[in-house]
């Protein structure tokens, strides 16, 4: 999880004759089976959740919904396995097993691959503490007016919270509201199941990062006439997956697990600041950069949630920007249908310097979108959650990839977006418009063409060009990969942008104007 800090400390340590060397080489693997009974009986998720399926199209019945079949796990558990974790979804269990036992257990019929948990070593960066000041700058620049005009608050709709932890919720005035009027519907600990539905316990320093994040999301302190997030009249489900204290790949299998529960009970909407890369304490389990192309076990999951649950992930980018070993997304916020979410500057709607970029490597852009945070798209992601949720109110047959699109195409940038910040900033009240088919969803911004190596540019006398974050350049060596970002004086009467060595693209940002110019 990315919203802390970790010191590594090598060591060396011994241990006795009574253990082989085969017995602690032990790994973790995903253990994925080759199938699930063809008929599928009964109903397995709730009516809520039905019903959202109808409303969206979606099959009732899904194979997915089986469970893995208890003889594959009756026959872990005879070989002498202990199984960790289970998923329905991607039909797999969680097992250690020394190398001779994973290769003995590759053999068995019913059971279509090992994939071991490992990775190496990588040191991970994480921004400053949180601010809660920034919230009503978020909202600033995402212009809200339009949802608060319209009365908008995520009435109605389920929202999911995966985090590590949600200490002292009910006592922050912002909160309060939430649990007086009975909006937060459950919360499970996956961590420590004995502290489900216990708000005032801790067992670590971040245990109150969920609720900072809660904050973002939904906000509200009626006697200080204070609003800090978007969907204060959404119900939401809570699920604490991770130990603040300890980084263990376990907490990915948590993940998962919390997600499938608020697919069982209808949730439509999941945001999360936790991500998985690099920083875990055992070095093996690091991921490598190479990984963070949608294809991690978290990752399938939540791609599978989206396309066939219909739900809606809104996920953080990560805090690695300023990290040169590592600097990219984190897993499962590279999954191409969740919603991934960066960190801007204020004054120059810029990349903060901690915002973890898209890999380059990825054919889809991440991260999606963007807007302001001070301390880490940790609470960034929720902000952008809370203008969703208020969408879905008003228009609840949208699909997840309908509702990504009219955030990215309210954003803007859009649509020549690139992996610093996505599509830009959102338009609250232009996404409303678009939610509620009121807006042409069509661009008229088409690439110039620029000959030689300059390209001179006036603005319109008068122009508020200072608005929408000024004059910047966004200089790029394909269509989405940025070389570098500069901010131009807002008094600049005549702009003259110099093309680079490498430099193919270049954004062009002049207040509310998007130039796009292909270098030829």
């Amino acid at each position: 999880m990315r919203v802390c800090t970790i010191l590594f400390f090598f060591w060396a340590f011994f241990t006795g004759g009574f253990f082989s060397l085969e017995a602690r080489a032990q790994q973790r693997y995903w253990v994925l089976f080759k199938d699930k009974p063809a008929v599928i009986t009964g109903h397995l998720v709730s009516e809520a959740a039905r019903q959202q399926r109808r409303l969206l199209h979606l099959p009732l019945a899904q194979i997915s919904d089986q469970p893995v079949p208890p003889a594959y796990l009756d026959s872990l558990r005879a070989k002498g396995f202990t199984v960790t974790s289970v998923s329905k979804w991607l039909n797999a269990a969680v097992v250690s097993a020394t190398p001779t036992q994973a290769e003995r257990l590759r053999q068995s019929s019913f059971i279509q691959e090992l994939r071991p948990i490992t990775g190496y070593f990588l040191p991970s960066h994480t921004a400053v503490p949180f601010d809660p000041q920034f919230v009503s700058k978020a909202m600033a620049q995402l212009k809200a007016e339009a949802i608060l005009a319209a009365g908008l608050t995520g009435r109605g709709v389920k929202v999911g919270v995966i985090d590590a932890g949600f200490y002292d919720a009910p006592k922050k005035a912002g909160l309060q509201p939430l649990f007086a009027k009975g909006q937060v519907k459950a919360y499970r600990d996956f961590v420590n199941p004995a502290l489900s539905q216990t708000f005032d316990q801790r067992e670590s320093m971040l245990d109150t990062h969920g609720t900072e994040v809660l904050l973002c999301l939904a906000g509200a302190d009626p006697k200080e006439r204070v609003l800090s997030g978007f969907a204060s009249g959404a119900d939401f489900y809570l699920a604490r997956t991770d130990h603040g204290n300890r980084e263990a790949r376990v907490e990915e299998e948590n993940f998962v697990r919390a997600l499938e529960w608020m697919d069982s009970l209808g949730v439509r909407l999941v945001n999360s600041s936790l991500g998985y890369g690099t920083g875990f304490d055992n070095p093996a389990e690091n991921y490598r950069p190479e990984q963070m192309d949608g294809t991690s076990f978290i990752a399938r999951a939540v791609q599978l949630a989206v396309e066939q649950k219909g739900m809606l992930l809104v996920i953080a980018a990560g805090n690695d920007g300023r990290n040169k070993k590592w600097q990219i997304v984190n897993t499962p916020a590279d999954a191409a249908g969740v919603l991934t979410v960066g960190a801007t500057d204020y004054a120059t709607w810029t990349k903060q310097g901690y915002s973890s970029i898209g890999p380059s490597f990825l054919p889809y852009l991440k991260p999606d979108v963007v807007c302001f945070a001070s301390s880490g798209t940790s609470f960034s992601a929720p902000v952008i959650a809370g203008l969703a949720a208020c969408l879905l109110e008003t228009n609840p047959t949208l699909t997840p990839q309908q509702l990504t699109d009219i955030l990215k195409k309210s954003s803007h940038l859009y649509p020549f977006g690139n992996n610093y910040v996505g599509y830009g900033v959102p338009n609250a009240g232009k996404a409303l418009e678009l939610a509620q088919g009121i807006s042409d969803t069509s661009s008229a911004n088409v690439p110039i063409p620029v000959s030689g190596s300059r390209f001179t540019f006036r603005p319109e006398s008068g122009s508020a060009i200072a608005e929408n974050g000024g004059i910047m350049l966004f200089r790029k060596e394909s269509k989405t990969k940025v070389i570098t970002q500069q901010k131009l004086s807002s008094r600049n009467k005549k702009i003259v942008v110099k093309r680079l060595p490498g430099e193919t693209h270049t954004t062009l940002q002049v207040g509310s104007n998007v130039l796009e110019l292909v270098w030829q």
